[in-house]
């Protein structure tokens, strides 16, 4: 409709109202608001943000959380996109009145991101019906807009029942190809996850999660999501204050929960080091070697100088392919350390190890200062910060997956390419699980540290 419409309808050189505006600028996340107008008969205004406008519907009655509560719902003139933050009272003549805000926040369709979603709100505004998830705080949970009457504009606006537990668990979009290159679907994913899940969740479990999202696959879009604001009831999360903001992270606690992030797009599964009963302790520290303008090679180098001096100092470690271009080392902490403990250790270790080769490596965060040395990386451990896990899925070519190594694998010839969601689980009935340890006991640190300074190292 544009604004021609609301523009026509009001004087906004009386009425407060905002002016006849189209947002330009694209938005990250769609907003709606539900205003309460108390006009010559009280109704409620449902607005959604779509075409850098709000899709508006007039509500007779309030809106319900009850499934079988069907409202009817009028469709009227588009709205400014500055009208969502609107209160005030509409003097005489078109819509005089009070109008509030009775809930607001945002919406999403399918889990999908704000131009997919919106691309889907626009074909069911021709169509004739639509459903969408409302993130508010009166209003949550999945809702649909079906059309009654064309030339009337009259809609149902109607709560969809929650979905039982039963029903990461409806998968959808199987025969979506998420790798182009190699015709891998997403149906092929959540078949992996599937299988995998007795092996990868030790590692995720009780662990708050980022979520890396893909929805297109692989040469698709992709955004990091912590804050989960809608899911079905059966899915766990848990409340961390970051700088005085709440967040909502998932847990993946089962093989439902896990298929549900898969089914979002999660190609790649990042959870916390650390578990929920000791948020500020993790479970192990990880030296990230990132190859970025250097060889692999020299990876595989600097890992073997990480294994040499760990083992000098009587720290055991244990290796796994990045599942992208770069090595993983890790050291079980046995959450008995802080991660400020933890990272000034790791410090410690990466520039005694750096020392020992320094034409190779670099302790240079810059990529373009690093001038094709390897990166040894060991400020991944800090608090909130995520990490492919061991057995996830990379978003790389060959769906190559972060596999544990023994350390006699680490030499010349290792190739990240080589384990894929293809090949892992062969590997795994073979050889076992090799990353094991690293949820165990833990480090004796004092005592690591007391064997550096014997080497005169401090």
């Amino acid at each position: 409709m544009g604004l021609f419409k609301y523009k026509a309808k009001r004087n906004l050189k009386t009425s407060k109202e905002p002016s006849a505006k189209i947002k330009s600028k694209k938005s990250k996340e769609l907003a709606f608001v539900i205003q309460e107008h108390h006009a010559r008969n009280l109704h409620y205004d449902l607005r959604l943000e779509a075409e850098g406008v709000l899709k508006s519907w007039a509500v007779p009655k309030i809106p319900s959380m009850d499934p079988s509560v069907k409202r009817l719902a009028i469709m009227v003139e588009d709205h400014p996109y500055s009208y969502k933050d609107f209160e005030g009272t509409i003097p005489s003549g078109y819509g005089a009145g009070r109008v509030s805000i009775w809930d607001q926040g945002t919406y999403s369709i399918d889990e999908e991101d704000a131009k997919e979603s919106e691309k889907i709100v626009l074909k069911g505004l021709k169509k004739g019906s639509f459903h969408f998830s409302l993130h508010g705080e009166k209003l949550k949970g999945t809702f649909s807009l079906v059309r009654l009457d064309k030339e009337k504009n009259q809609w149902l606006f109607i709560k969809k029942a929650e979905e039982t537990k039963e029903s990461k668990a409806l998968l959808t979009h199987l025969d979506k190809i998420f790798w182009p290159e190699d015709k891998i679907t997403k149906g092929d994913l959540l078949n992996y996850y599937d299988k995998i899940s007795p092996w990868i969740l030790p590692y995720l479990k009780d662990r708050p999660e980022s979520l890396r999202r893909f929805p297109h696959g692989i040469e698709g879009e992709t955004f990091f999501q912590k804050n989960l604001k809608d899911h079905p009831d059966w899915i766990e999360t848990v409340e961390i204050t970051h700088s005085n903001k709440k967040v909502n992270y998932l847990l993946i606690q089962n093989e439902e929960s896990l298929l549900y992030a898969a089914n979002l797009g999660c190609i790649e599964i990042h959870p916390f080091f650390s578990r929920v009963k000791k948020l500020h302790n993790p479970d192990f520290l990880v030296f990230d070697l990132d190859p970025k303008g250097a060889s692999f090679l020299k990876v595989i180098q600097i890992a073997q100088a990480l294994h040499e001096f760990l083992e000098e100092i009587e720290v055991p470690n244990f290796c796994k392919t990045s599942g992208a271009t770069g090595l993983h080392i890790a050291i079980p902490l046995g959450a008995k350390y802080t991660y400020d403990q933890a990272k000034q250790f790791a410090e410690i270790v990466a520039a005694i190890v750096q020392s020992r080769l320094p034409k190779i490596s670099t302790l240079e965060r810059s990529i373009a200062k690093r001038k094709g040395k390897v990166y040894i990386d060991c400020y991944q451990n800090n608090f909130g910060q995520t990490l492919a896990s061991v057995y996830s899925v990379r978003a790389r070519k060959g769906a190559s997956v972060s596999t544990p190594l023994k350390w006699e694998e680490v030499k010349k010839g290792l190739d990240p390419k080589d384990y894929t969601i293809k090949t892992i689980l062969p590997r795994l009935k073979k050889m076992g699980d090799l990353f094991a340890p690293i949820l165990g006991k833990g480090i004796n640190l004092p005592a690591a540290l007391r064997n550096i300074a014997k080497m005169q190292l401090l």
